[in-house]
């Protein structure tokens, strides 16, 4: 049965915590090899085109399968979260949403029998969305319009005081212009909000963790 928990700006988010024993866990490192915009030059009146720059960067993927009560056995991804653990450890993971999204996302975990535990952090903004902490969809392209509806109706109060045409559509530009500043200010706000929340989730979860563990005991493989 989920948690909702409340955090603030009254934004509802549901937790819930799968629990069960590890019967195998692996971790390997990967490089992955990025490549930086192409980037264009003026030499003596010709334009050059210079690749990218490359750049690597190790990445760290740690994966588990456990078996949880009812025999259900499933692979989770901890690459986010990584808890050591070994085979016959119990473990449980918490995930959640933001009230009325039912697909859940994993962000933290809990080693039952060594105590450690983990959570994500950072969550960045593809994983922050499904708790309704990053902008909500379509948040640009909403104030984008707004602007144009501001500008249009400045533009028709122009025409009714006798102005023409012009008018009108210099108000529709003038407000898409100054939609955009309004709207990235509004963006970078709402991102800054959302991320100062992810401490006090993470807290909530690691609540929840605890009294899950304590009432369920451990698992037995």
């Amino acid at each position: 049965m989920p948690t909702t928990v409340v955090l603030p700006g009254a934004r509802r988010i549901w937790l819930e915590v799968i629990q069960g024993v590890v019967l195998e866990a692996s971790s390997s490192s990967v490089a992955v090899i990025k490549q930086g915009r192409d980037q264009s030059q003026l030499v003596g009146g010709t334009a050059i085109r210079r690749p990218g720059r490359i750049s690597s960067e190790i990445v760290s993927i740690h994966k588990v399968w456990i078996r949880e009560g009812d025999g259900q056995e499933s692979a989770y991804d901890l690459s986010d979260f990584p808890v050591d653990s070994r085979p016959g450890h119990s473990l449980a993971l918490v995930y959640g949403a933001a009230e009325g999204v039912e697909q859940g996302q994993f962000f933290g975990a809990r080693n039952i029998t060594t105590g450690k535990y983990n959570f994500d952090d950072s969550i960045h903004c593809d994983r922050l969305a499904p708790f309704g902490l990053y902008l909500a969809p379509r948040f640009y392209r909403k104030r984008v319009k707004w602007g144009l509806i501001v500008g249009a109706v400045a533009g028709l109060v122009g025409l009714l005081f006798g102005g023409d045409f012009s008018i009108f559509v210099g108000g529709v530009i003038l407000g898409f212009v100054f939609s955009l500043p309004v709207m990235v200010v509004q963006g970078v706000i709402k991102q800054i909000q959302g991320q100062r929340l992810v401490p006090e989730l993470n807290r909530r979860a690691s609540e929840l963790l605890l009294s899950k563990s304590r009432s369920d005991g451990e698992l037995k493989l």
